[in-house]
């Protein structure tokens, strides 16, 4: 059983500098539908309420109005999708259009994440963005007025050359569009990627670690003052328009992920597809002990602002039990240490926690 479907797309029509996901150069949009759906490994799809759909990429809008329906078509017809609360799919602003927005709300799509990164069209350039801050305002705008209530747009904190005045200028305008959600990404260099060469050639010279925390800063600073809370480490939303499918995510429930480089976990056994359009390649499947799959699930709780409570994921994973006393105990000496705060019962990063949130899980698993 499964709550929460991923489907990823991995056609782009051109590749970012930073971008280490899996994507290949799009054809026509329509004709890729069929070499991108990949069946479930097991053989057939396990029956369950869907309760999100989340279509990501690549750019999933290179598929087209007529490649999205085919999509959404072939989707329906193999899931039970008539009680899906939420349906994400993500967007590149020079693919908004209103064939495209029409065609979404067709096959049941509510909530649209615009691929933005920055409202700087120098810095749009320098990073191999295919599209203009005019651009990007267009493509929400054209969004809201579709009656897509629920448009959220990421960010990059800590892209090169980016100065202090020009970050906060990219929130301002981020924030002038009342948009319901806001992704904020600190950079991260992926091996083989362009920006990863430049790196390492000295072409190209990255913020450090501080600049870097004080990006992140300013945003939170603007971000939540405007009424935006920060409800996991990287992301911030108006009250009730959290994305479910990552929430799920994070709190530890089931996903299926269809497409290539897409992962899955259900049960005790998660495992990713192979970074390739063919089909025919094999897919390793992992299957995880109790413990380790309990642990990794309750370790993601940490991402969140609502955190986790010991005894309450003790309770969900029985085979826990032994270590809620023990996370007590480490969590109060953590919090001595200003990393985590308790809200009720639960126990929860702090901002100086967040920075440093992988020793937290280290200590807290030791």
């Amino acid at each position: 059983m499964f709550p929460h479907l991923y489907v990823h797309v991995p056609f782009c029509a051109s590749k970012c500098r930073y971008c280490g996901f899996y994507s290949v150069a799009a054809g026509d949009g329509a004709d890729s539908v069929p070499r991108l759906t990949m069946p479930y490994p097991h053989g057939e799809a396990p029956c369950a309420t869907v309760q999100t759909v989340y279509i990501g990429g690549g750019t999933p809008t290179v598929l087209g109005a007529e490649g999205l329906s085919r999509l959404a078509d072939n989707l329906k017809a193999a899931f039970p999708l008539g009680e899906v609360e939420e349906w994400t799919v993500e967007m590149n602003p020079s693919g908004v259009t209103p064939e495209v927005l029409d065609a979404l709300r067709r096959m049941g799509a509510n909530r649209v994440s615009i691929g933005v990164q920055s409202f700087c069209d120098d810095t749009l350039r320098r990073t191999g963005r295919g599209h203009s801050a005019e651009d990007a305002v267009r493509a929400v705008r054209m969004a809201q007025r579709h009656g897509f209530g629920n448009v959220g747009i990421d960010l990059i904190a800590g892209l090169p050359g980016v100065t202090q005045d020009e970050w906060q200028g990219t929130l301002g305008r981020a924030l002038s569009l009342s948009v319901a959600h806001l992704s904020v990404y600190a950079l991260s260099v992926e091996d083989g990627t362009p920006l990863a060469r430049q790196v390492a050639d000295g072409q190209c010279v990255l913020p450090d670690d501080e600049a870097q925390l004080d990006a992140l800063a300013l945003a939170e600073e603007a971000l939540t003052r405007a009424g935006l809370g920060r409800y996991e480490i990287s992301n911030y939303a108006l009250p009730g328009s959290e994305c479910r499918h990552n929430l799920g995510i994070w709190r530890g429930n089931d996903f299926l992920g269809l497409g290539p480089s897409a992962a899955s976990r259900i049960g005790r056994e998660r495992w990713t597809n192979p970074r390739s359009l063919d089909k025919t390649l094999p897919v390793t499947r992992e299957q995880l002990d109790e413990t380790d799959d309990a642990l990794e699930r309750v370790m993601f709780m940490l991402r969140l602002h609502e955190g986790f409570d010991p005894f309450a994921a003790a309770k969900r994973f029985p085979v826990l039990a032994a270590l809620a006393d023990t996370w007590e105990a480490r969590l109060e000496r953590l919090a001595q240490q200003g990393a985590v705060e308790r809200g009720g019962l639960r126990w929860r990063l702090t901002p100086r926690g967040r920075e440093v949130c992988d020793m937290v899980i280290r200590e807290l698993i030791a």
